[in-house]
């Protein structure tokens, strides 16, 4: 007879649930990376989207052109667009404004906001030294330098900052949207390097209009305007790098805002105001204008100290042992629609 006693032959619960686990697991990483990507993707089309069409009438009314009193409001505005799509996509997913690196954490963060205003600072200092060495004609460096007036130039750096620190809202603009929302998507989707990548490429290809109405390179150098825009690329990854640590270090957008509106204002102070004290004869000027050289000098001088104060902050981070990583610990399947 047969035993009826016989264990009939079952597979292993154990091991079943085990391989059934680890597919569960696999299946709700892909619906969150799928979920995080159609976010960033409504993310992108609304930083992009509203400041394009912004530029675009401004060009079908004036040209592709910066020499127009219309044109300062038009980059003042498209700043503030990525802070709206942030805040606009968080409402249309329904993902709730978690991790938003809103907060303003100043405590334990202070020598993240000096970092932030001395940075560029710095880079002024350099970059009107670089113009002085670098664009002036032989003969006339030592004229230049007989030339500056120190008191102008320290109160040129006070009210740089000044205005930094009063306008911080142009640059929380543009902050709140790329690192207090794309990056961490990005870091999501990809290793943290590749995000840098990704992300800073994003960021330089943001600007492409303007860059093509010259700003920031003008208009008359050659490969215009692809190779401004792929520069302004080269140069968004390096300062992004610097700014998304920034943003890391603190859990907030905060020192970030205040370093790049202080960047802008310090490139704009050394092109407008200081180097009036530089000698400079018409035909000189006309050749800089024509070429790439005061831009790349700008462009390297920022890219390369941006990584040098990214690295710094990054090493600055990792010793501070209050310093905890940010982590969305709700799943985008339980947090959100989309």
């Amino acid at each position: 007879m047969i035993n009826k006693n016989i264990n009939k032959c079952k597979p292993d619960s154990r091991v079943g649930g085990g391989l059934a686990g680890n597919v569960d697991e696999i299946d709700v990483e892909k619906q969150q990376r799928r979920h995080t990507l159609r976010r960033l993707m409504i993310y992108l089309l609304i930083s992009f989207g509203i400041p394009y069409v912004i530029i675009f009438i401004y060009i079908a009314n004036v040209g592709w052109t910066i020499e127009n009193d219309w044109y300062g409001v038009v980059p003042a505005v498209a700043m503030l667009c990525p802070a709206v799509a942030h805040v606009l996509t968080r409402l249309i997913t329904h993902e709730g404004f978690t991790d938003s690196y809103f907060a303003m954490k100043i405590k334990g963060n202070v020598r993240y906001f000096v970092i932030g205003l001395c940075f560029p600072v710095i880079v002024g200092i350099l970059l009107f030294l670089g113009a002085v060495l670098f664009l002036t004609p032989q003969g006339t460096l030592e004229a230049s330098l007989q030339k500056i007036d120190y008191g102008v130039f320290l109160s040129t750096t006070i009210y740089v900052v000044s205005v930094s620190i009063a306008s911080v809202l142009l640059g929380f603009g543009e902050e709140f949207g790329w690192r207090g929302y794309m990056m961490p998507k990005l870091e999501q989707l990809m290793p943290g390097p590749a995000a840098v990548i990704v992300g800073g490429t994003i960021w330089g290809l943001w600007h492409a209009p303007l860059i093509a109405c010259g700003h920031n390179f003008g208009t008359g150098y050659a490969g215009y305007p692809w190779v401004g825009i792929g520069l302004m690329c080269i140069s968004c990854i390096a300062i992004g790098f610097y700014l998304t640590a920034l943003t890391k270090a603190t859990h907030s957008v905060l020192p970030a805002s205040l370093a790049h509106i202080a960047i802008n204002n310090v490139c704009g102070a050394v092109s407008g105001t200081l180097l009036g004290y530089v000698e400079i004869s018409d035909e000189r000027l006309i050749e800089i204008n024509s070429t790439l050289d005061y831009p790349l000098i700008m462009m390297i001088v920022i890219s390369v100290l941006s990584v040098l104060t990214g690295v710094a902050v990054t090493l600055l981070r990792s010793r501070n042992k209050e310093y905890r990583p940010c982590k969305n610990s709700q799943s985008p399947l339980k947090n959100g629609i989309i």
